[in-house]
């Protein structure tokens, strides 16, 4: 549905650029304005559900072997081994679909102490074949228990940075497995 909004909003602000346009080459300045500040106000009200869904979101902690998809994609943690301030995870894909596919730049990151550092995950971006598990190779962390570790799977570039409600949207509280 967030997708849906995005692809409409965006095609009214260009509509109405083309108008204001069009207004502009034919001399009618207050009209070509009028558009102008509907097309801005658009944006506005866009960017503010934007950001307030993302604010308002809520934290969510996900448990191990609990999946976390992305349409056809999904991730999830299943063995978090601490032994000090070192911590061993396991993560697991799987293909819903029917057919081999590779996810939309999947990342990991650690999140500790308000700080993000990305995690570098061998075959988490290789192609799955349709409706199959992979697990992947062990990811070796350093991380202190007492920073509040967790770990956050995402997917997706641009445009899922501005679609309402997504994981990547601004201010979103992202779901993760937590590693203490």
């Amino acid at each position: 549905m967030g997708g849906l909004l995005l692809i409409g909003t965006a095609l009214v602000v260009m509509a109405l650029i083309v108008a204001g346009a069009v207004l502009c080459i034919r001399g009618s300045w207050a009209r070509a304005r009028t558009t102008g500040i509907v097309a801005v106000a658009v944006l506005a009200v866009y960017s503010l559900a934007l950001v307030g869904v993302g604010i308002a979101s809520p934290a969510r902690s996900l448990a191990l072997n609990e999946w976390k998809c992305f349409d056809d994609w999904c991730a999830t943690v299943t063995s978090v081994n601490r032994t000090g301030d070192d911590v061993v995870v396991s993560i697991s894909i799987r293909n819903q679909g029917r057919r081999e596919q590779a996810p939309d730049t999947p990342r990991v990151w650690l999140v500790h102490n308000s700080h993000r550092d990305e995690v570098s995950v061998p075959d988490l971006a290789s192609k799955v074949p349709g409706g199959t598990v992979r697990q992947l190779p062990e990811v070796r962390l350093s991380v202190p228990s007492s920073e509040g570790p967790v770990l956050v799977i995402t997917e997706g570039g641009f445009p899922s940075r501005g679609v309402i409600g997504d994981d990547n949207s601004p201010f979103y509280r992202q779901p993760a497995w937590p590693l203490s």
